[in-house]
């Protein structure tokens, strides 16, 4: 087996091929976006007698003190019918070349590397971690009909749409700039309200131009007499639609335009042939987080099934320099939390 750092050659097509949920954060579009990003990254192609068996891309997070780490978003990504043995043997063999690109860069130490695999891998040196992007994601098989998805939604959900449309909210799908700007008003209203992190408008506006200039994206918009009430961004790579981000604003609840916005932007992935509509992060099983209920619950309503991965873990490089890492980020949450 043999590992190589392929900077030229693109791996979507086996993307298409092979996986349903996440797959777009190994992908050409995500190294695009990186590179937009000004940050370092590295993909990472394992091969057995020019055989593809795993892709892996790695990018560098910048921290002070001339410390980094490392990220695979959703990675690495093992091919279907690899045995568990080869599994084990490709993720260390994975892991020592992400060391080789860490003292060939020189300029930063890095002080751990954050995996998140498709599928469980057992190396006795992995820390779990807190994850990054969801554990568990709920997804609607596309394949069937509109009155068989229509039919498995809670009463509630297909009542709600009903409202809306009957409320006179209309959507729209965008690339226009002008909701983008409305999509950055309302996420924020949404993050103030539900208490929850978001990234800044440098970070979704980088992130917007990457998916619109590889026709990777699109906007969903609820209008309600002119105004904006409602966005979703939706990713589109693959079998998958996957809605990504969202706001709303709390003022116009009562028109249930969310509700609205999923179904036509489910009904605009299923016309447009993607197999599978991904409503992206869920509370994982046995999770009381009560920043998750409401929108776990919201996204259930619309029927699908739960599918799970094993999560994020760290390989770690300096254990004095990851606990003090750790330190820091509990007093930047507190910090926060106190605002």
């Amino acid at each position: 087996m043999n590992i190589v750092v392929d900077q030229e050659k693109n791996y979507d097509n086996l993307l298409y091929r092979n996986f349903i949920s996440g797959n777009f954060l190994q992908s050409s579009v995500w190294k695009d976006f990186l590179k937009r990003q000004n940050k370092k990254y590295w993909p990472l192609v394992a091969t057995d007698e020019g055989v593809v068996l795993a892709l892996c891309l790695v990018y560098e997070t910048d921290l002070p003190l001339g410390l980094s780490y490392l990220t695979a978003p959703k990675g690495p990504i093992f091919l279907k019918k690899i045995s568990v043995e080869k599994k084990q043997e490709l993720s260390k063999l994975l892991l020592s070349k992400a060391r080789d690109i860490c003292l060939s860069t020189k300029k930063r130490e890095e002080i751990f590397f954050r995996l998140e695999p498709n599928t469980d891998i057992k190396i006795p040196k992995l820390k779990k971690s807190k994850d990054i992007h969801p554990r568990d994601t709920w997804i609607l098989d596309l394949q069937q009909s509109e009155e068989e998805i229509l039919s498995k939604m809670r009463p509630k959900v297909r009542y709600n749409i009903a409202l809306a449309k009957k409320n006179g909210v209309q959507i729209k799908f965008s690339r226009e700039k002008n909701d983008l700007k409305e999509f950055l008003r309302l996420i924020k209203l949404t993050a103030t309200r539900n208490q929850i992190s978001i990234h800044s408008d440098e970070y979704y506006k980088l992130l917007w131009e990457t998916l619109v200039d590889n026709r990777a994206g699109i906007l969903a918009v609820a209008e309600y007499r002119g105004e904006v009430i409602a966005a979703n961004l939706l990713v589109n790579f693959g079998q998958s639609c996957v809605y990504l981000h969202g706001g709303s604003d709390y003022e116009h609840r009562h028109l249930m335009a969310p509700h609205l916005l999923q179904w036509e932007s489910i009904r605009q992935a299923k016309v447009a042939g993607f197999l599978v509509y991904d409503f992206w992060g869920i509370a994982p099983k046995g999770d009381s987080h009560p920043r998750w209920e409401g929108i776990t619950r919201f996204k259930k309503g619309f029927g699908g099934q739960r599918l799970v991965s094993c999560g994020a873990y760290d390989f770690v490089y300096h254990p004095t320099w990851y606990q003090v890492y750790h330190l820091g980020r509990k007093l930047v949450n507190k910090v926060r939390n106190l605002r």
